[in-house]
């Protein structure tokens, strides 16, 4: 099952993250659009988000990012 809402988010990385979610963070954010978020898990098994920034698309897992701001 998998949620589909194409919010807009600004997130950051995790204490904890590791160098390809910074790397992302950096090339491609901080904002991006949440496209959709698959349960339970999807990546490496671990919960993750497909999101989109302009061109660039991917995948993030969740315990490596922190959401700051959430907006329709």
């Amino acid at each position: 099952m998998y949620i589909i809402s194409m919010k807009l988010i600004t997130i950051k990385a995790a204490a904890r993250a590791s160098s390809r979610t910074r790397n992302r963070l950096r090339e491609h954010g901080p904002v991006f659009k949440l496209v959709r978020e698959d349960e339970p898990i999807c990546f490496a098994g671990v919960r993750c988000i497909f999101v989109r920034s302009g061109e660039w698309f991917g995948w993030l897992p969740i315990n490596e990012i922190e959401v700051i701001n959430e907006s329709r």
